[in-house]
């Protein structure tokens, strides 16, 4: 991974594709977890003109999902941008099948803590479980909108110029919350798993001052649902992942 190449994509275009970082076993064992998660607790969802599958709070259903949020070269490239007092927001699997239509353009940050300069309030961390293609619903990213001051274009506006990052099963997607982002259409033939991990200046952000801060939990998840880690955090032990999930 160069982490000097995915610092340059994050800062000008506002996300990155890291290259295949998990071994066949990895994926083939987080394939099975997820599985496993979906048909025991998963739920349909609607959310943002969009529907699919849902499964919140990956760790405290499974102690292995621990094993991504600490993941050493992509925790290395976060930690780079958003600083190292850090934690983590969420984590979450989308499963979109296929017939499942396009989200709408949506942020994860609303508009009064926005930060046009400077470091990112928060990052998401896409673990591709299967291929990101556009057919399969990849997730569509506005370039350059994690600069922009509000959290979504007016809906009167038309927004041309918008990427579906594509990336092969066991790659990683990384993007600014604040970038303008939604879910894409499946019109392919095979549903498309994911887990969402959310990185955020924490347990408080503040943003301009004392009187702007953001509370633990505050910034939601993936699919805007608020959530906490706290119903994990205490099995993390004293390492990396236990200061993530502090």
């Amino acid at each position: 991974m160069d982490i000097a190449q995915a610092q340059f994509e994050m800062e000008v275009f506002g996300f990155t594709v890291l290259d295949p970082l998990l071994t066949e076993p990895e994926v083939s064992r987080l394939t099975e977890l997820v599985d496993a998660a979906d048909t025991s607790d998963g739920t349909d969802y609607v959310y943002d003109g969009a529907f699919a599958r849902h499964v919140a709070n990956l760790p405290a259903r499974d102690d292995r999902f621990l094993a991504l949020v600490d993941y050493p070269s992509v925790l290395a490239l976060v930690e780079s941008i958003l600083g190292t007092d850090i934690v983590l927001g969420s984590m979450n699997a989308r499963i979109v099948w296929p017939g499942d239509p396009e989200q709408g353009l949506h942020s994860d940050i609303p508009k009064v803590h926005r930060r046009p300069t400077g470091r990112p309030i928060m990052l998401q961390v896409v673990w591709m479980i299967d291929g990101f293609t556009t057919e399969s619903g990849a997730t569509r990213i506005v370039p350059g909108s994690h600069r922009a001051a509000v959290p979504a274009p007016a809906p009167e506006r038309y927004v041309p110029h918008i990427s579906s990052p594509v990336g092969a099963a066991r790659s990683v997607l990384v993007f600014d919350g604040q970038c303008w982002h939604g879910g894409g259409a499946n019109t392919g033939d095979a549903r498309r798993r994911a887990v969402f991990a959310h990185y955020r200046v924490g347990p408080y952000a503040v943003p301009d001052g004392p009187d702007d801060r953001l509370l633990p939990g505050s910034l939601g998840s993936d699919d805007g649902t608020p959530t906490s880690t706290a119903s994990y955090s205490a099995r993390s032990g004293p390492t990396q992942c236990g200061r993530l999930l502090r």
